[in-house]
């Protein structure tokens, strides 16, 4: 089991979100500090929306400075508030995990985890 590592002050850590491929709808962030939560939105540690921009996004969590989180993304295009899906549940729409894990079943918070420390920008590549 992974540990948490308390809040420190004054240390940032900040989400880059890459390959946004246009600027329709919303990119929508969850954060997850433990495996029993994963993925249950109403149990992520922080919640964030923000406006889609083409190229690159950087946003600083409020909740977590340092310590071990999993995050997962996905740029809501259409704005329906949901990740739309295909044949097997294949995503429509950009996705991503934190540790640019790219699951080949059902995602797992050990493999999207990543360790942060002060200050530290953990970059995350949106797929489509």
């Amino acid at each position: 089991m992974l540990m948490v590592f308390s809040r420190i002050a004054g240390a940032d850590v900040s989400l880059i979100i890459q390959k946004v491929e246009h600027d329709r709808g919303n990119v929508e962030v969850w954060i997850y500090t433990d495996s029993e939560a994963w993925l249950d939105e109403s149990r992520a540690i922080e919640y964030l929306i923000i406006p889609a921009k083409v190229g690159r996004l950087e946003v600083t969590l409020s909740k977590i400075d340092t310590g071990v989180f999993a995050a997962f993304v996905y740029h809501d295009e259409n704005g329906d508030g949901e990740l739309n899906t295909g044949l097997f549940w294949r995503p429509k729409e950009g996705f991503a995990f934190s540790n640019n894990y790219e699951p080949k079943g059902p995602p797992q918070f050990s493999k999207a985890a990543v360790q942060t420390s002060d200050n530290e920008k953990v970059i995350i590549n949106l797929n489509y």
